[in-house]
């Protein structure tokens, strides 16, 4: 009879006491982690705000860590708000992981598209004033881009004549006005102009004004 009861009254106790400790244990679910980024897209260098104060559970959230990938990229940050700057154009995960004061943990995650930024181009001249047959030096050393780097550099001298290179020079055999372009390109393709006007004279006195100078007008 002893061995009967002993059961039963087991599994009474559990009525009575273990639901409300089973319900409590069933009822506390992981983390629900929110990301908010402003701004998702734009043009590199892009800085961006996230935020996960939005983030909530059952129970407290003690934890906030952030990641950022593809891997070649990767960086770690804790907190419930995070900002980066994005120097490199293409698609960036940001991964956002939040742990409540139980150890469930909730992840959610953010892509930031950044754009292409434009190369500069800049250059200069050993003169723009130049007599025929004189050589003219061109420099475009000071041109740059502001998310990656620049892989082609192309003079077109306006009198059907053109160069590759950072630093390039070309001799005019005829008097007239020519305009001389540059067009720079970075390692995503795009590209930006510059064009100044030159005037070839025949020597002597007199023939023009001579002196250095710098690219001028882009487009």
């Amino acid at each position: 009879m002893r061995r009967t009861l002993c059961p039963i009254l087991l599994v009474a106790l559990i009525g009575l006491t273990g639901c409300s400790f089973l319900s409590s244990v069933s009822s506390s679910r992981p983390p629900t982690a929110v990301l908010v980024a402003d701004p998702m897209a734009g043009r590199a260098p892009l800085h961006v705000l996230f935020d996960a104060t939005r983030s909530f559970g059952d129970r407290t959230i003690v934890a906030y860590l952030w990641e950022v990938v593809p891997a070649a990229e990767v960086e770690a940050a804790e907190g419930a708000r995070f900002e980066r700057t994005f120097e490199t154009a293409g698609e960036h995960t940001v991964r956002l992981t939040v742990t409540d004061a139980s150890g469930r943990t909730g992840t959610a995650e953010i892509t930031i598209a950044v754009e292409n930024t434009a190369p500069i181009a800049s250059c200069r001249f050993s003169t723009d004033s130049p007599v025929i047959g004189e050589w003219v030096l061109f420099d475009a050393s000071a041109s740059y881009d502001p998310d990656g780097r620049l892989v082609d550099f192309v003079w077109e001298f306006g009198d059907g004549n053109s160069a590759r290179g950072t630093r390039v020079g070309h001799a005019y055999e005829e008097i007239g006005v020519y305009s001389v372009r540059l067009t720079v390109e970075d390692d995503r393709g795009a590209a930006t102009s510059i064009v100044h006007s030159f005037t070839v004279h025949l020597g002597g006195a007199g023939g023009g004004c001579g002196g250095g100078g710098v690219c001028l007008r882009q487009s």
